[in-house]
């Protein structure tokens, strides 16, 4: 596939509700304060979300959103690394509002792809429910599609 563009993902996900048990800023600080450095011992992970996570493929990228204020960070990485939750990259203070992803269409011929390929998703899942895998799978049969089985794609 030489000249040809990448295809790994990179996958945005939320901590709160969707990694982990969702916590508010005012729940974490509390916990904090009481616990200090074994604060992390007093998060929840969602197993059925952290297990999708861990097994995506080596070449996919992971970078965790949260609006979980930035005070809060050390903290997070403690509960991240304690529960070995994989992530490349952290955004943090973010609001709690929606989040939107925008990104360019793939034309034909960039990829292996014989169609243009759509380049950004959304899942959503319910809080705290770990249903990612669930959701994902409408996705994967969309690129699939698209790819018109002209791409090795890892899923």
């Amino acid at each position: 596939m030489s000249g040809l563009e990448n295809l790994n993902k990179t996958w945005f996900v939320d901590i709160d509700g969707t990694l982990l048990i969702h916590k508010s800023n005012e729940e974490l600080d509390q916990i904090i304060e009481e616990n200090n450095i074994k604060s992390h011992l007093y998060e929840t992970p969602i197993i059925e979300a952290v297990s999708f996570i861990n097994n995506l493929p080596k070449g996919d990228r992971v970078i965790l959103t949260t609006a979980r204020d930035n005070r809060h960070l050390a903290h997070t990485m403690r509960t991240l690394h304690h529960f070995d939750i994989r992530y490349n990259q952290i955004v943090d203070s973010l609001g709690a509002g929606p989040r939107i992803v925008v990104n360019d269409i793939k034309p034909a011929g960039t990829a292996g792809n014989e169609e243009n390929l759509d380049t950004a998703y959304a899942i959503n899942v319910n809080r705290d429910q770990g249903n990612i895998r669930e959701k994902n799978t409408e996705i994967e049969q969309k690129i699939r599609s698209q790819c018109e089985g002209k791409v090795e794609m890892i899923f």
